[in-house]
């Protein structure tokens, strides 16, 4: 969530508006400082990448301080911004605006499902927040969801309940397209670094190693593929809790020199990753709003073959094929149905998925909402 955000804000600079950034605490960064346009302040008292009251506290006061310079609107993260809400009758009278990537009722919902007991414990502080988040939507002028999955969540109950006269828009995340693309000559180096052929097929799966994700999924597919075709190939991207358990069911699984574990990797190397694939996949058993990796994978002209569950996730017309995770055979044979149908050169992501589509959707909204506040206040100047 944390790179989708920047992403945005940082478009937001590329269009030539200034934007403040206020975050948790960065291990060796306590002053403000200025990344790719964009102005960081760390609020150094609240414990990092977390809630808390030094946060809450912490970025009322610095919003409370910093208010004379002028702020056209509030844009939060997530209820990151909550802590600043109080200020939008006196110091701030601007519009605030609330993503939401997910709700508190679907974690709940896929914790659950996913037949863990550690899981289910673990959905005891999702519906805690289930709870803080009907006392904080209705603090928000909009709430903005990043995909068609997140509009119907919440137009059911109990999600629907939290809202309640708020305002909601869709505006999906988008792709900086000119970072996400085919690079041949990096998906011959890392072929080759891998001791890879270049007509070895191979698939690709990107996300935290956690055991909703569907890596474990992804290995046994691999697994079925390598019996009636050895060169199959499977690159791991990324790191989390499950990364020993996965590289364990390699072994198990007589995989273990056909996958590639990256670990955790700068977002910034992974197109040049995405590029060595011939096809993503994406099993994963958890609820999705909108999935990154899978527009990224798109982005980059790879094919994708992913969770049936996401079916509704995505509009039609994407290169999206869907199976069960957990139905191995049906999944390894959606995998190789892709291949050996190459990666395109030129993206298979459609329009209204780009970063500039988004960044203009977003100014666009704000500037709607702040001429309607404009609008009600000299109506009530009027009729004092």
């Amino acid at each position: 969530m944390q790179s989708i955000a920047w992403d945005l804000l940082t478009e937001f600079v590329e269009l030539g508006h200034r934007v403040t950034v206020l975050t948790t605490r960065i291990p060796h960064r306590a002053e403000p400082f200025v990344a790719q346009g964009v102005d960081v302040v760390p609020i150094v008292a609240a414990p990092a990448e977390r809630y808390s009251r030094a946060w809450w506290r912490g970025s009322h006061a610095y919003a409370a301080a910093q208010a004379h310079l002028g702020f056209d609107a509030v844009f939060s993260i997530s209820v990151a911004g909550a802590g600043l809400t109080s200020l939008k009758r006196s110091a701030l009278p601007v519009p605030f605006v609330c993503q939401l990537h997910g709700s508190s009722w679907a974690e709940v919902v896929t914790k659950w499902q996913s037949g863990r007991p550690i899981e289910w414990l673990k959905s005891l502080k999702n519906l805690v927040w289930l709870v803080k988040d009907a006392a904080i939507y209705g603090r928000f002028d909009q709430l903005v969801l990043v995909g068609d999955v997140l509009e119907r969540d919440f137009a059911r109950v109990p999600t629907r309940w939290l809202v309640g006269e708020v305002a909601t828009t869709v505006i999906r995340n988008g792709i900086d397209t000119r970072r996400f693309k085919f690079d041949p000559a990096h998906r011959q180096s890392g072929r080759a670094a891998r001791g890879w052929a270049a007509t070895d097929p191979v698939a690709v799966f990107a996300a935290r190693l956690h055991s909703q994700k569907g890596g474990a999924e992804a290995i046994r597919a691999l697994a079925v593929l390598r019996a009636t075709e050895e060169r199959w190939k499977l690159l791991v991207i990324g790191g989390g809790p499950e990364a020993a358990s996965l590289k364990a069911l390699s072994r198990q699984l007589g995989c273990d020199g056909a996958v590639s574990f990256t670990g955790a990797l700068p977002r910034e190397q992974l197109p040049a990753l995405l590029s060595v694939g011939d096809v993503f996949v994406f099993p994963s058993l958890r609820q999705e709003g909108l999935p990154m990796n899978v527009l990224e994978a798109l982005a980059t002209g790879l094919p994708c073959v992913c969770a049936d569950t996401l079916t509704g996730v995505f509009g039609p017309g994407l290169a999206i094929d869907y199976a069960a995770p957990r139905d191995t055979v049906n999944f390894a044979a959606a995998i190789a149905k892709n291949y050996p149908r190459v990666p395109s050169p030129v993206s298979r992501l459609p329009a209204g998925y780009s970063l500039r589509e988004c960044a203009a959707a977003y100014l666009a909204l704000l500037a709607r909402l702040r001429d309607s506040r404009r609008a009600c206040d000299h109506a009530t100047a009027a009729n004092r």
